[in-house]
C-alpha cells in the first residue's frame, strides 16, 4: 500500500467535449440529438501526463492559462476521471480549489461541517473536537447555528478554508486561493498553508505567483498543452519557464476573444480613470475603472453573478486577477439591465502594456455567462525603480593561447 501523501500520475489523458451548437429550446436540442446533428470535438486537456509524487513534497504546477494544471487538481480531488491512465493517491485529500462547494445552503454551519466531515470520512467524534478552531480561524463562532444562506460570501469562503484545512488532510491541493477574505484572515491563510510545510504533509500547489512558489516548493512541473515540458527544481523550473513566456521575438500577442452563454452580458465597457473620463494610459496612484453595461434574457432577471477580471502581459501570462466573490463585496443582481462600475487599484511593480480580461459567471449554478479574455488593451506607467537585469557574477578565463 502506498504511503499516504503520495501520488502517481501514469499515462494521464483527459478530454473535454466541446459542442458547437447552439439551441434554443430542449426540444432542439433533442432533435439535434437524435438526429445526430450535433457538432462537437474533443479537446486533450491532458494528454500522456507521468509524474508521481511522494510524501512530504511540495510541488508547484506551472504553466500558461489552459495548459491543463487545473485539470491536474481536480484528477487529483476525485472530481474528474482520467480519459485514459491512471491516476493514484493515498491518504486524506484537503482541496482548497473551489471554496465552500458542497456545502448546503439550507443547513447551519454548522451541519454543513459534519456533513462535510463525513464526506472526508471523519465521523461526528472525529468532528466534535474540531469544530471551535474551524468557527474560532474562520471567525463564525456567533453564526454556527444560521443556515449558510445568508452568510456574505467572505463568511462563506472563511468557513470553506478553516474546514479544508482543519482536517489534517495527507494531501493538500492549492489552486489561486491563498487570499480569502480581509487582509488580516489572508495572512492567516497563507500562514497555514506554509505552516503545512513543517508537517510532513503533501503539497500539490497551482500559482502564477514566482515569489509563492519560490516560498513553498521545492519541485515545480511546467504543463504546456497537455504536456510535461519540465520537471525538478523549482528554481530552474520556473526560471525556464519564466525566460519563455518573456516578451521578446518569439513572444506572440494574444487576440481578442470572447465565449459564454450569453444569458448574462457586456453590452457595453468603457475603461476610465476615477473621474469617468477614457484613459488608455494609468499613472502609479490612478484609479482603473471599468463601467460596464450589463443586461440578461433570463427570465425573472439574474442574481448572484460574479464579476471578474484578469490582467495579462502581451504573450496571455496572467499576472493577477479576482473577483467580487473572492473579495467579500456585493454580487450583482438584475432584473434587466443595469449599469455596474469596478474600480480596480493596482500598485505597478513593473511598467508596460498590458491585456484587460473581464468575465460574468455564475459557479453556484456552474454557468459561464460571458467572457472577454485579452480585451482591453491597457497601459501601466511608472519609473523602473529597479534594473531589469543584476549582475550577479562575470568571470573571464583563456583557455587556448594563440
Amino acid at each position: 500500500m502506498a504511503a499516504p501523501g503520495s501520488v502517481r500520475f501514469n499515462g494521464v489523458g483527459l478530454d473535454y467535449r466541446i459542442f458547437h451548437d447552439r439551441t434554443s429550446s430542449l426540444f432542439e436540442a433533442m432533435s439535434n440529438l437524435f438526429n445526430r446533428r450535433t457538432r462537437s470535438e474533443k479537446l486533450k486537456a491532458l494528454d500522456g501526463v507521468t509524474f508521481s509524487v511522494g510524501p512530504g513534497e511540495a510541488v508547484a504546477l506551472l504553466g500558461p492559462n489552459g495548459a491543463g494544471k487545473s485539470s491536474t487538481l481536480k484528477l487529483l480531488a476525485g472530481i474528474y476521471r482520467p480519459s485514459r491512465g491512471s491516476v493514484e493517491t493515498s491518504g486524506r485529500i484537503a482541496s482548497l480549489l473551489d471554496l465552500g462547494v458542497g456545502f448546503h445552503p439550507e443547513l447551519t454551519g454548522l451541519e454543513n461541517l459534519y456533513l462535510n466531515g463525513a464526506l472526508l470520512g471523519l465521523g461526528r467524534r472525529d468532528m466534535e473536537p474540531l469544530i471551535p478552531g474551524i468557527a474560532s480561524f474562520a471567525g463564525l463562532e456567533r453564526f454556527l447555528d444560521t443556515p449558510v444562506k445568508f452568510y456574505s460570501s467572505g463568511m462563506f469562503m472563511r468557513l470553506g478554508f478553516s474546514l479544508a484545512t482543519a482536517v489534517e488532510p495527507d494531501l493538500l491541493l492549492i489552486d489561486e486561493v491563498l487570499a480569502v477574505g480581509d487582509a488580516e484572515f489572508q495572512q492567516r491563510c497563507q500562514d497555514r498553508i506554509y505552516g503545512f510545510r513543517g508537517t510532513g504533509r503533501t503539497i500539490v500547489f497551482v500559482s502564477h505567483d514566482p515569489a509563492a512558489v519560490r516560498r513553498l516548493c521545492d519541485r515545480a512541473i511546467w504543463l504546456g498543452d497537455g504536456r510535461i515540458v519540465m520537471d525538478g527544481p523549482v528554481q530552474d523550473v520556473l526560471s525556464a519557464y519564466m525566460s519563455s513566456t518573456a516578451p521578446g521575438p518569439r513572444a506572440v500577442s494574444c487576440s481578442p476573444r470572447e465565449w459564454g452563454t450569453r444569458e448574462v452580458r457586456f453590452d457595453r465597457v468603457d475603461i476610465t480613470g476615477g473621474d469617468d473620463l477614457p484613459v488608455a494610459s494609468f499613472e502609479p496612484g490612478r484609479t482603473l475603472r471599468v463601467r460596464a453595461e450589463i443586461s440578461t434574457s433570463l427570465p425573472g432577471g439574474a442574481d448572484g453573478i460574479v464579476f471578474g477580471f484578469s490582467l495579462h502581459r502581451p504573450d496571455g501570462e496572467m499576472v493577477i486577477g479576482s473577483n467580487n466573490l473572492e473579495l467579500n463585496e456585493p454580487l450583482l443582481s438584475l432584473e434587466s439591465r443595469a449599469v455596474v462600475c469596478m474600480d480596480i487599484d493596482l500598485e505597478t511593480l513593473e511598467p508596460g502594456a498590458y491585456l484587460l480580461g473581464l468575465a460574468l459567471t455564475d459557479p453556484v449554478r456552474g454557468r459561464d455567462y460571458h467572457w472577454q479574455d485579452y480585451y482591453y488593451p491597457v497601459a501601466l506607467s511608472g519609473e523602473r525603480h529597479d534594473p531589469p537585469v543584476r549582475l550577479r557574477k562575470a568571470s573571464w578565463r583563456t583557455e587556448q593561447s594563440v
